[in-house]
């Protein structure tokens, strides 16, 4: 057994978790809590990290679904966080997203122009493509309602269906919306760690293998006894914020290959 200690709202509290060799899954072992990205790492942040929240909220960004789909699609792979966030807030407060906008050149025009961030202007990058995709989904939205489903599984399927929108940015809704513990977002954060924690290999793709990977994800969250979406948002939050890092050990995973 390996015991760890840590201070929460002033308060000790004493962990106990299996020893560092000790199989999490099959090939997988706990690792140390104090060695990065292992399995007993991710365990010990969530349990110094986790909050009371609401559950179906702690991940939502929109007050509505049409938000919330509006914000994932523009999010992303090429989008840093902030940016997105910022674009978004633009469309809402202006009633782009209530009104179902289907002015493409309407939604490019508030997609390119500059963004104030910090003290400084940014571009958002995918303005033409992005606005494309909105313009599609929004009159799909006008046509049948959304979500069409409580059943996570079968909105993402449903999702996946609109115009843009692969398994990442619908399972990133579903997760938002549902609070849903069935699906993952396998973005390049994640797919990272899942390598460092010997869950995925370099062999695996999310464009041709996402189902697949998404289900060692879950099957890892579960066997950690953290909710699949607390754990995703955690592991996104840490890794995006060390990339120099990420980058220096799966090069150092590599030469020991």
């Amino acid at each position: 057994m390996q015991h760890f200690t840590f201070l929460k709202n002033d308060v000790e509290c004493n962990v106990e978790l299996p020893a560092s060799d000790a199989e999490l899954l099959p090939g997988i072992e706990w690792g140390e809590p104090c060695a990065l990205f292992t399995p007993a790492y991710w365990y010990t942040q969530y349990l110094m990290r986790i909050s009371g929240d609401t559950r179906d909220q702690r991940h939502r960004i929109g007050s509505s679904f049409a938000e919330e789909l509006t914000a994932c699609i523009l999010g992303g792979h090429g989008v840093a966080a902030e940016v997105g966030l910022a674009v978004f807030d633009r469309l809402r407060s202006e009633g782009l997203i209530s009104e179902l906008c289907i002015d493409r050149e309407l939604l490019q025009n508030r997609l390119r122009e500059p963004l104030s961030i910090r003290g400084r202007m940014v571009r958002y990058r995918f303005w033409r493509q992005k606005a494309k995709y909105l313009a599609a989904v929004y009159a799909e939205m006008r046509i049948r309602e959304f979500p069409t489903t409580d059943n996570a599984l079968t909105l993402r399927n449903a999702l996946m269906l609109l115009p843009g929108i692969g398994p990442k940015t619908a399972s990133w809704a579903v997760r938002n919306w549902l609070g849903s513990d069935e699906v993952a977002i396998l973005d390049i954060h994640i797919v990272r760690a899942g390598i460092l924690a010997n869950l995925f290999t370099r062999d695996d793709d999310v464009t041709k293998h996402y189902v697949r990977m998404e289900k060692r994800f879950v099957a890892f969250a579960r066997a950690l006894g953290v909710p699949t979406s607390d754990l995703d948002a955690l592991i996104w939050a840490t890794m995006r914020t060390t990339p120099r890092l990420v980058t220096r050990l799966l090069d150092e995973l590599t030469m020991s290959d």
